[in-house]
């Protein structure tokens, strides 16, 4: 009779404990403040905590069987930005901060995947914490920070006016001390002389005046088109004899880069500000300077905040980078460095870089600093691209490639099976301007060019690979498109391709390592036969 009992009663408490459970799990779930809930891969609605109703105005059992972007976003689509969209399409989920218009605020978004035993993804988890009172705290703090930094605005003024004063009573002493010098005298030729000075004083003033402009950022622009590239190579080559000999200066060009619109004159004198400033900041120990062009892309995700504390925008950007070995800045120096006529050195510098903020101002660009004592500095500077720019011509080089080559665009399925030959390869097909689509292996390329076939418009391919080589892949890739033009790379030379591809039009092969204008060139031909 007792084993009955406890027969009976077993089920009983295993029901009490598996019920208990389940409250305490309810009711940690609806009392987490944060916005709680569950979706399937459809982004349909299972569950949801109490705040998540709260927030949209709705009872927590009319939330299951809704789309999330409809409840939470009131569109009739997925936003741009949702991780689980991105986590389908194969991209990792990333936290956003995004501004929810219905809800009124903005909210910290993150994502949590569920799998099965089988690995499939079945569900997710989403946590969108309210961060409006954290935003406004933000803003209201960078609104003091500008207010402070209009007030050292105003103290920088008060230095800029001083040092114009002293520089133009200068050369109005020459101005007037000439003219008293002329009329004194009855020689033509002494009178000539004297003209001379007055006019090249009054050039000085000229040019005082522009540089005044230029640092406020009006002074007038004559667009044109430059190679970047080739006018910091010019410019470093004429400023290399003047600098000390224990100085070197190292140039790293990265090739295929678009044209730049700019005022050419002004995009001089910041190179020439900045290198001169590199060089200097070394001192007679000597060091290095280097100088660096590149295309960078800034993400809204990942914002960027310049040396005066504004946000850069994002976009595609043209960046100069110059780094030196020298002394570095403290933080103080740093904050002065772009005051006029502010110097480290005994002797004034007059504008100097306090003039690189308005000519970057002026094309629409953004500077940073990167400075530590005793480590060295680098400035960097932004030159924003149009969104439609292509890649072209460094400019350094001639161009060895068909004038096509500069025009390719679409989609390119690049495999690799070393992670960093893939992530080299992608930035510079991206710098060329491809969209680039990566695969580590034979099966992969296969498993991809089955899904996105329609996208990708020619194969970039490694020939050793583990699982299927680059010439098993090749025939299988062959049989579904006879077409597609397929491109080998090796470090191992032709030897064993050749005979594989023989006569096929669509098909070419690369050493490794190859130059950028070579792979235009054979991407070019490539095209044109498929």
């Amino acid at each position: 009779m007792v084993s009955d009992e406890n027969t009976i009663a077993i089920p009983q408490l295993l029901y009490e404990a598996v019920s208990r459970g389940k409250r305490e799990w309810e009711q940690t779930f609806d009392s987490i403040p944060d916005l709680i809930f569950i979706t399937d891969t459809n982004h349909t609605i299972s569950r949801a905590n109490r705040a998540m109703a709260k927030y949209c105005g709705i009872r927590p059992e009319e939330l299951p069987g809704r789309k999330c972007y409809e409840v939470f976003h009131n569109l009739s689509s997925p936003p741009p930005y949702c991780p689980l969209q991105s986590l389908k399409e194969g991209r990792a989920p990333r936290a956003e901060e995004v501004e929810v218009g219905n809800l009124g605020g903005f909210f910290d978004i993150s994502l949590s995947p569920l799998y099965n035993e089988e690995g499939t993804l079945v569900a997710c988890v989403h946590v969108a914490r309210d961060v409006t009172e954290r935003k406004k705290a933000q803003e209201y703090r960078l609104e003091l920070e500008q207010q402070l930094r209009q007030a050292q605005k105003l103290e920088s003024l008060g230095v800029l006016t001083g040092g114009i004063a002293h520089d133009f009573n200068n050369i109005l002493m020459i101005i007037l001390g000439h003219c008293t010098l002329a009329k004194d005298n009855e020689s033509s030729a002494q009178i000539i002389n004297h003209l001379d000075q007055i006019e090249s004083a009054g050039s000085r003033a000229a040019d005082l005046c522009r540089q005044m402009l230029t640092y406020a950022g009006k002074a007038p622009l004559v667009q044109t088109q430059i190679h970047l590239p080739a006018l910091v190579r010019d410019m470093v080559q004429m400023l290399q004899p003047a600098f000390n000999k224990k100085v070197t200066v190292e140039c790293d060009f990265v090739t295929g880069l678009p044209k730049l619109t700019c005022d050419e004159a002004k995009i001089q004198q910041i190179v020439m500000n900045l290198v001169v400033n590199a060089a200097e900041s070394l001192g007679e120990q000597g060091g290095e300077v280097k100088v660096a062009v590149l295309q960078k892309t800034l993400l809204k995700a990942e914002p960027k905040v310049d040396c005066f504390g504004n946000q850069i925008p994002p976009g595609a950007y043209l960046c100069l980078e110059v780094a030196d070995t020298g002394c570095g800045m403290d933080p103080e120096t740093q904050k002065r460095i772009f005051e006029p006529f502010f110097s480290t050195k005994f002797t004034g510098r007059g504008l100097g870089l306090s003039a690189l903020s308005g000519i970057i101002k002026s094309h629409n660009g953004a500077l940073q600093l990167r400075s530590t004592p005793g480590a060295g500095t680098t400035f960097s500077v932004y030159f924003p691209l149009p969104p439609d720019t292509h890649p072209e011509s460094n400019g350094i080089a001639p161009p060895s490639s068909p004038p096509e080559a500069a025009m390719l665009q679409g989609t390119i399925l690049l495999v690799d099976d070393e992670e960093e030959l893939r992530a080299v390869g992608a930035e510079l097909l991206a710098s060329m301007g491809f969209s680039v689509i990566a695969a580590k292996n034979g099966s992969e390329v296969l498993r991809i060019w089955q899904e996105r076939k329609r996208e990708i418009d020619l194969v970039l391919m490694d020939l050793t690979m583990p699982e299927l080589d680059g010439i098993e892949t090749y025939r299988a890739l062959r049989k579904d498109t006879p077409s597609l033009p397929v491109l080998f790379c090796s470090g191992y030379g032709d030897q064993d391709i050749r005979p594989c591809i023989g006569e096929d039009a669509h098909a070419g092969f690369i050493s490794k390592p190859y130059r950028l204008d070579l792979l235009q060139t054979v991407l070019a031909t490539l095209w044109r036969k498929g």
